[in-house]
């Protein structure tokens, strides 16, 4: 298993960065705190890892700390955030009529159930990686009994 101070190393080589740039995109002013905490194989303290990790909000922070998981969370690409003015400004022409509300409210429901599928899909994703996790885990340390 890698070293925090390997992982931060690897990130930094992923994101196309050099200790440098990294440092000053996290906020320090010199590159010093980062440049140690690889060369020194330091662990990294909690407002290094905010730091990264408000920055580079797509960082898996567990993987950062343990190694587990990738590095990288699952919506890097996609940001699926929608406040509730796009919608509305996205939903405000269709209601010009009672049917086309009635439609609305029927699509509504679908995408509703929808969502509840892929919520299902989505716990069961994760019920199924902590089962790896901790198989992974008992594989290491014999002792471990859950």
């Amino acid at each position: 298993m890698s070293t925090p101070a390997q992982r931060i190393d690897s990130l930094i080589n992923a994101l196309n960065l050099n200790i440098n740039s990294f440092s000053k995109e996290c906020g320090y002013p010199t590159s010093a705190t980062i440049w140690r905490l690889i060369n020194e194989g330091a662990k990294p303290s909690n407002p290094t890892l905010n730091k990264i990790c408000n920055r580079f909000p797509q960082v898996n922070r567990e993987w950062l700390m343990t190694g587990f998981g990738s590095m990288f969370t699952k919506q890097q690409d996609d940001d699926l955030t929608v406040t509730a003015k796009q919608v509305i400004d996205k939903l405000e022409p269709k209601f010009t009529t009672t049917e086309t509300v009635k439609e609305f409210f029927k699509e509504f429901a679908e995408v509703k159930n929808q969502m509840a599928e892929i919520h299902e899909k989505l716990n069961s994703i994760e019920f199924i990686e902590a089962l790896k996790m901790i198989k992974s885990l008992q594989e290491k340390d014999k002792n471990i009994k859950l």
